[in-house]
């Protein structure tokens, strides 16, 4: 009594029609039967809600209001108003995804059921690579079964493209816009066309689309590296400030001892930052019999983004011991005197210039074969292979130029943006046409970067076997291979050739005039922080440091020959070289399940319960290069300089060394999902299942690379390619109210017991390997950092979804999402570190308004703070990610029957990202990224 004919599903969406003149289309299916379709927000909610019902999953989905038309012009801003989920952004557009509190490489992601190569270091999948246009709808499963690929920790997402045979005949749809945006006062163009046609009675069929999209953004910001520990870092202790430079300034401490903690530096300016993508699809399908479809289709993306940073910062390398320093109960130094006492001219100014490029190329292609075997027996071949490239090998540029032997600051944290009081400000601002300019020295330029390439092969067979007079309703079973590889190849500047002007040509008068091009005056955005920059022009400052490679002042020191003979060696270039430590890592995993489902009843109340198992062994292959340190020795300096705390590293190969190491495990994942249908409308669903999320790749790298290196603090960063899954054993139960075809009520509950946590773990190891000086043998003890199979982890928490259409058109939806986690900062205790990144609470509420020709809706999005990194900076001291909320808009008006104009704001109330260390005064970072406009119009026939 539970079932729907077509012929009712089509009565039921008139019904939920009536009071949305204008919203609605009558089509004609196959069987000659008329469907009302409903397109705008209101049968985007319906078709999601109507999915959501029908699964036999914990999950919630978004579908295209139209074709062509997905709710954002980014995947992810409209994945983040689904409950449980939360979006991470780069540069004021949702990048990555992540799932009840775990991160984005605990989200498993498929595009049209396979597994997609990514251009990230890690396994996280870029959803700004995807052009929304090409989407059809976006699955997010929370609870698992043996069906589901495993991976996905926190859940699993599977992104759908459309295909020629969900629509009837010829069918072309497209749009034009412009895009505002706010910070730079830029307009940038974006259009999208598809087509789709289906031929002879609909035995085949293509569907093509093109996409375009250009963004000119600009970010203001404010950046710290890190929090700095007076105990791991004691270079940085206090100076006496009558000691000056000679003395000592950044290198000598007075031997206070003190846990303390303090800003490293104070970056601050303006990013310029130009966006293309260029996307498309293409699928043919053909109804080759009666009883098989056969659909092959490639996505081709095209991503790149240009970035142009200038910033001025100070270093706070030694404070000045003063009385206006002052600590709080935390041990943190809310004020810090950087050289500010009247005549102690030591404090340095750097200006740069730090361009980045991001170009990105993504092809996904697939051959698929659904074929009813018999009346009880179909099956689904796949077969898929996908590749992804992030092709920098040291596109990436900085130039530095620096002031020295100027008056100092005073700067004040106590939450927030930091402020800086000068104690001259006049002679150290950046200033256009003043004399500030001929202070100006050059300091460092390099080229840097990482090259991704990352290739997926993937071969399944699903069956579903329904036999008739059995004691199952339906059995699944198959079976899924996949080969995945991935090259992380780190490139950068040889040492020597970036440190070719510095100290060698401190005080060498640069040509300025035509090195500054101007100064960036951002305005009153950065509080009481002054944010003006140099505007450095980076051709004319690399071909005054070239031309005048023997006019630096120490170039006829032993320092100055060696630095030139390198650039002469690398082709009188800052060309990058790759380092020693890239990598390849290779997984082979195989796997099989079977799952078996019983459609049943108790007391008249429908009940389908469903059991199986999922059986899957990884082979790993880790293999690379990693530099192998061999020696030790202080560094050497000039007669009259103080003593340097350095140590300097000597390698047996520069290029690094060959490494390999294997690794292989298997696991059995069962699962067993029931849902009980109470009412026609009301229903409840239990799910208990195991699940795995493999290492992070950077962890399973053959690597160990060496950080600080001074007589006090010597630190390396180790990885562990022996590394098990996460595996986490999940129990899920979810209510859900389906009060009409287009309401929901529902409130979910879930609980993650998390096994094999992988955890941080620094102790100190001797390298009896490292020569060193002998009578300094404590130079071979290094702090190192590994990740480890650690101990367990609970993640729990709750969903609450409402979402309601009047009958007069206007509508709202609202989720709320807390989750609590006892993996936090310190909760193992000792050397290890045991916290869990992006464990926070979200929501969102969004009304609307559809009727006629208009179509309303403003959505707010929020998110409670949560911690953004574990470990940064040499210590070790943890990234936090403030509270966040943005208001999104978006209007439209049809001025014809098919065509409509349109308007779309996207954080219209200007919210901003701040992060902070350990306690909120500790900062790391605010980002200003402003509001983005989009209007058009769009067309379909």
């Amino acid at each position: 009594m539970f079932t729907k004919t077509q012929l009712s599903i089509a009565v039921c969406a008139a019904i939920a029609s009536m009071g949305m003149a204008g919203t609605a289309t009558a089509q004609t299916d196959a069987s000659g039967i008329e469907e009302v379709v409903i397109t705008g927000i209101a049968g985007s909610l319906t078709r999601s809600i109507d999915i959501k019902k029908n699964s036999n999953l914990v999950s919630d989905s978004i579908a295209a209001e139209d074709l062509g038309k997905f709710p954002d012009n980014n995947i992810a801003d409209s994945l983040q108003r689904v409950p449980g989920v939360a979006i991470d952004r780069a540069g004021g557009e949702g990048r990555y995804v992540s799932i009840r509190g775990l991160g984005p490489d605990f989200t498993q992601v498929l595009v049209n059921g396979r597994s997609v190569a990514t251009e990230n270091e890690e396994r996280a999948f870029s959803f700004d690579t995807l052009a929304s246009e090409l989407i059809s709808k976006v699955d997010v499963f929370k609870s698992s079964n043996a069906t589901l690929k495993e991976g996905g920790l926190g859940g699993l997402v599977n992104v759908v493209t459309a295909r020629p045979f969900d629509f009837n005949g010829l069918h072309v749809a497209g749009s034009v816009k412009g895009i505002y945006e706010e910070n730079s006062e830029d307009t940038s163009p974006q259009g999208s066309l598809i087509v789709s046609n289906t031929f002879n009675d609909k035995k085949w069929g293509i569907l093509g689309s093109l996409t375009y999209q250009k963004r000119s953004a600009a970010k203001y910001s404010v950046s710290n590296s890190h929090i700095s520990n007076t105990e791991e870092e004691p270079f940085l202790e206090f100076i006496e400030p009558s000691l000056g430079w000679d003395g000592g300034y950044a290198y000598s401490g007075d031997s206070i001892e003190e846990d303390t903690f303090r800003l490293q530096e104070i970056n601050r300016g303006i990013t310029y930052e130009e966006r293309e993508r260029i996307g498309g699809n293409i699928a043919i399908q053909m109804q080759a019999t009666d009883n098989l479809v056969l659909t092959a289709d490639a996505i081709y993306s095209k991503y790149d983004t240009s970035t142009s940073q200038y910033y001025t910062g100070n270093y706070l390398w030694a404070p000045t011991l003063s009385p206006l320093n002052k600590v709080d109960g935390n041990g943190f130094y809310t004020t810090i005197n950087h050289g500010y006492d009247a005549g102690y001219n030591i404090s340095g100014y750097a200006h740069a210039l730090e361009t980045k490029e991001r170009p990105t190329e993504t092809l996904i292609g697939g051959f698929n074969a659904n074929w009813q075997i018999s009346d009880s027996l179909s099956m689904i071949a796949d077969l898929s292979q996908s590749s992804s490239i992030m092709d920098n090998k040291g596109l990436d540029r900085v130039y530095t130029l620096e002031i020295l032997d100027q008056p100092g600051i005073l700067v004040t944290s106590n939450g927030g943006i930091p402020s800086i009081e000068y104690a001259n400000a006049t002679a150290v601002l950046p200033s256009e046409g003043n004399a500030n300019q001929s202070k100006l020295r050059a300091r460092q330029t390099s080229n840097y970067g990482v090259y991704v390439e990352a290739d997926n092969t993937e071969a399944k067979v699903d069956f579903t076997w329904e036999p008739t007079d059995f004691a199952l309703t339906k059995v699944n079973f198959g079976a899924n291979y996949t080969e995945a590889k991935k090259t992380n190849e780190y490139w950068d500047t040889p040492n020597l050739i970036k440190r070719m002007y510095q100290k060698n040509a401190e005080k060498q008068v640069i040509d300025y005039e035509s090195i500054v091009d101007g100064v960036i005056n951002p305005g009153n955005v950065f509080g009481n922080l002054n944010g003006d920059v140099y505007k450095i022009d980076p051709v004319a400052y690399r071909n005054w440091m070239a031309n005048n490679i023997d006019g630096r002042d120490k170039a006829n020191t032993a320092s100055g020959i060696a630095t030139k003979a390198a650039f002469i060696a690398n082709g009188s270039s800052w060309n990058a070289v790759k380092s020693g430590n890239s990598f390849e890592i290779q997984e082979d995993v195989s796997s099989a399940y079977i799952e078996a489902v019983k459609d049943t009843e108790i007391y008249d109340m429908p009940l389908s319960i469903s059991a199986g198992v999922r059986y899957t062994s990884t082979e790993l292959t880790s293999s690379g290069t990693s530099q192998v340190l061999v020696s030790l020795e202080p560094e050497s300096t000039l007669p009259g300089e103080p003593e340097s705390p350095n140590l300097v590293k000597n390698y047996s190969d520069e290029a690094g060394s060959p490494v390999a190491m294997q690794n292989k495990y298997d696991n059995w994942l069962p699962s067993i999902n029931a849902k009980l249908t109470v009412t026609d409308d009301f229903m409840i669903r239990a799910a208990a299942s195991q699940t795995l999320t493999r290492a992070t790749l950077t962890s399973l790298a053959p690597q160990l690379i060496y950080g600080t290196t001074t007589k006090g603090t010597r630190v390396a960063t180790g990885t562990n390619p022996e590394l098990k899954p996460f595996l986490s054993t999940n129990i899920d139960v979810s209510f859900e109210y389906y009060y009409n075809d287009a309401s929901l009520v529902a409130l979910a509950l879930f609980r993650k017991d998390v096994d094999d946590f992988i955890v941080d773990r620094s102790e100190p190891e001797t390298f009896t390997n490292v020569e060193v000086p002998a009578d300094h043998p404590e130079y071979q003890v290094f702090q190192v950092r590994r990740p480890h199979n650690g101990p367990s982890a609970v993640i729990e928490g709750a969903e609450f979804n409402w979402t309601h259409i009047f009958e007069n058109g206007f509508g709202f939806t609202g989720n709320y999402t807390v989750v609590d986690s006892n993996a936090t900062l310190g909760s193992a205790g000792g050397a290890e570190t045991f916290a869990l990144p992006g464990v926070s609470d979200t929501g969102n509420l969004t009304g609307f308004y559809q009727a006629d020709k208009w179509e309303m809706r403003v959505a707010y999005n929020y998110r409670t703070a949560f911690l953004g990194r574990v470990f940064n900076g040499p210590s070790n001291e943890p990234v936090n990610v403030g509270a966040y909320g943005s208001v999104d808009i978006s209007a439209s008006y049809d001025i014809l029957d098919n065509v409509t104009i349109f308007i779309e704001g996207s954080n219209v109330t200007g919210e901003t990202v701040d992060k902070y260390g350990r306690y909120s005064n500790q900062f790391i970072s605010f980002e200003d990224t402003g509001s983005l406009y989009t209007f058009g119009v769009r067309a379909k026939f």
